[in-house]
């Protein structure tokens, strides 16, 4: 039987297992929780991720800190073995794009960096508990580029930069602002900002740093 929904439960209160390698991250992923829910849930703590103890602790929705691939290994083994209606939350920095579609092939609920706030904790336990699923923009891209692959030239481009576009890089390369490119180009901050979310997309780069990088490594950026 499906547990009663947040927005229906009054006097139940939602259980939370906290997984956690290290007492001081048991305390902050704990205390994330209890800030992100305003006090609304039971939390109970962890070393590992245990099927049993998840279970004889009635608890509704597991948060794991997942900073090794021992314990992202054991968050596959729980979603796949789980009871019905069970909620999960990974927290895990830059996953491997294979182990997300294993966690999301298994039930996941929710991916999120290991840095949330309580705000992402909470949005992420509330998907949980109504069944949905809410993805880090990390994980969003690995599938998105995953998806795309196959219409990537061999630079892994999939389309080429404008004229307008690589000035743009080249001049963020050199360190210069938004407000800095557009008085060089003579165009407004929001045109600079339209053509960086463009070459962002188009180099599949989740940051300037990381374009510029890229530019440089595929020769769009001379030096």
């Amino acid at each position: 039987m499906p547990r009663p929904s947040m927005n229906n439960r009054s006097e139940i209160s939602l259980r939370i297992m906290v997984v956690a390698d290290t007492v001081a991250r048991r305390v902050v992923l704990a205390d994330l929780a209890t800030r992100g829910m305003g006090g609304h849930a039971a939390i109970t703590s962890e070393t590992r991720i245990s099927l049993k103890r998840f279970a004889s602790t009635a608890s509704d929705i597991l948060v794991a800190d997942l900073e090794s691939t021992t314990a992202a290994a054991s968050m596959i083994d729980f979603l796949e073995n789980a009871p019905q209606g069970a909620g999960s939350v990974a927290l895990i920095d830059e996953p491997d794009q294979a182990w997300v579609r294993s966690a999301l092939g298994a039930g996941i609920n929710a991916i999120l960096a290991r840095d949330a706030d309580p705000n992402d904790l909470r949005l992420a336990v509330q998907a949980s508990d109504a069944g949905f699923v809410l993805l880090h923009p990390t994980s969003v891209r690995g599938l998105i580029m995953d998806t795309l692959a196959p219409e990537m030239n061999g630079d892994g481009i999939m389309e080429e930069l404008t004229l307008r576009e690589s000035e743009v890089l080249r001049l963020v390369s050199m360190g210069l602002g938004n407000k800095e490119v557009a008085v060089r180009l003579a165009i407004s901050e929001h045109t600079v900002k339209f053509h960086i979310s463009s070459i962002l997309g188009k180099l599949h780069a989740a940051s300037r740093t990381e374009a510029v990088s890229l530019g440089i490594r595929k020769g769009l950026i001379p030096i």
